[in-house]
């Protein structure tokens, strides 16, 4: 996914085989990138710290951290799919 796709934020697609899991990494959060956790309904994720992406967006994009936090809790609220990321918070 790349954030200019104007939150195409499906995360299921033809590239998932069966017997493997997909794990959606998004490639300009990877500082924010904490690990894989399993989902107690899913398959395995990738979970990414909440603060640190409200961070990288807010510098990358030049926004505050409100409205970056907000762009987080956007993502991690309507992303669908099997292997939608997850946003820690802590």
């Amino acid at each position: 996914m790349n954030w200019n796709d104007r939150f195409s934020i499906g995360f299921s697609g033809p590239e998932d085989t069966k017997g493997h899991y997909s794990i959606a990494l998004l490639h300009e959060l990877a500082d924010a990138y904490m690990g894989v956790i399993t989902h107690p309904n899913g398959p395995p994720i990738a979970c990414y710290n909440h603060a640190m992406a409200t961070h990288i967006l807010s510098h990358k994009w030049r926004i505050t951290k409100r409205a970056a936090s907000n762009l987080v809790d956007y993502l991690a609220q309507n992303a669908r799919g099997d292997s939608a990321p997850a946003f820690l918070k802590h």
